[in-house]
């Protein structure tokens, strides 16, 4: 088991399993296309894309799930975004629903899908730490108390207090999604779709690990997510429906009442949250001196993207009703690996000719301060 002493960056780095040149090498070459076509029952020569997620596996780790023998491919994430970065699309989301040939077409432009309103990720915007290409099992390191001397007189001596460490385990979790592909953008061959349908698995696993973080159960595979973790303050005192000020301030003072660093602090909500914070004013100011306290009724507890003095973020992977405010560095989304796994279910949708991949990832969420994060249910 991997024992991590010391996580300062806000993404640590992660030795790359191919080095640059090879890997402009296998994304010239790599044909995600025909992965799908061999998925959904074509006979297409993919012997190259198969070979470069065996070297992957192998370069990872020996003991490492083979995709191939479940029918299906590994393909290193650098291959999903170098894919993107050649036809020059960097922020392709939402998934292909309906008839095909809205794609089929000699003048396709990405830029003009019309993608599915999807939960936007902030968790990289909030500040959360990535640790990517893990192999087994990690510890990181907690201390309970803070090693200090104090000395009570000029010829006193010292008093130690030893500080007790834990260790907050990271084991793999799978987190899967799946994306549907219909049979008319199967058989495209351009790399524009080669693009749209990498980023469509980047983006199913990219959420289905956001909700993981935010809201998992803990139960059933399933990793304990920030408001399920124990430490988590839950702010008490909030009538849900009649959010105050003082409420607010209640979610800071927690965190300080903990000891935890305010510095950072950032909130997260739903977009039922925010719309309802935008329509209570703060009612209350005070004048420049300090002395006076007088009725505005202008500010409202949501204003120009901050609640009081800190930044806000809204997400709907965020459990409805609820507000979180947090330093979110105090939070690591571990992965194992650096690809996804895709295996096919050719019967979802074999009526209509179509192929749903599943992909998989395999990761943790770790709260390395729950008292850093406060949590309230806002709305009834």
């Amino acid at each position: 088991m991997k024992d991590i002493a010391k996580i300062g960056e806000k993404r640590e780095a992660t030795k790359p399993i191919f080095d640059a040149k090879e890997r402009a090498e296998i994304v010239a070459k790599f044909n995600l296309g025909n992965i799908v076509r061999s998925l959904g029952g074509d006979e297409v020569d993919v012997g190259y894309e198969a070979e470069i997620g065996r070297e992957a596996i192998h370069r990872e780790s020996e003991g490492r799930r083979n995709a191939t023998e479940h029918g299906g491919f590994y393909i290193p994430d650098f291959i999903l975004g170098g894919i993107r970065t050649m036809t020059g699309k960097t922020n392709v989301d939402g998934h292909i629903t309906g008839n095909g040939t809205a794609l089929v077409s000699s003048d396709l432009l990405l830029d003009e899908f019309v993608t599915p309103l999807e939960a936007r990720l902030v968790l990289s915007k909030l500040g959360v730490r990535f640790l990517d290409g893990l192999v087994g099992d990690v510890f990181v390191p907690k201390a309970s108390g803070v090693s200090a001397y104090w000395i009570s007189t000029e010829d006193g001596s010292a008093q130690k207090l030893n500080p007790a460490f834990t260790h907050l385990p990271g084991t793999p979790h799978t987190c899967g999604a799946y994306v549907d592909i219909t049979r008319k953008l199967c058989i495209q061959t351009s790399q524009r779709v080669q693009a749209f349908i990498g980023d469509l698995i980047l983006r199913a696993v990219a959420r289905a690990l956001e909700v993981a973080a935010i809201a998992g159960s803990g139960t059933d595979g399933v990793p304990t997510g920030l408001v399920n973790t124990s430490g988590v303050t839950t702010v008490a005192g909030i009538t849900p429906g009649s959010v105050t000020r003082d409420n607010i301030l209640d979610f800071e003072a927690a965190i300080e009442d903990a000891n935890a660093d305010t510095d950072r602090l950032a909130w997260l909500m739903p977009s039922k949250v925010k719309a309802a914070l935008k329509k209570i004013a703060e009612f209350s100011t005070q004048t420049a001196d300090e002395t006076t306290v007088v009725n505005v009724g202008t500010k409202h507890l949501y204003e120009d993207g901050k609640v009081d003095e800190y930044p806000a973020f809204v997400s709907n992977v965020t459990p409805a009703k609820k507000l979180i405010l947090g330093d979110w560095s105090e939070m690591l989304l571990c992965r194992w690996g650096q690809g996804i796994e895709v295996i096919p279910d050719k019967y979802s949708l074999s009526a209509s000719g179509g192929i749903r991949l599943i992909a998989f990832a395999d990761a943790d969420v770790i709260v390395k301060q729950p008292e850093a994060f406060a949590v309230g249910t806002v709305l009834a």
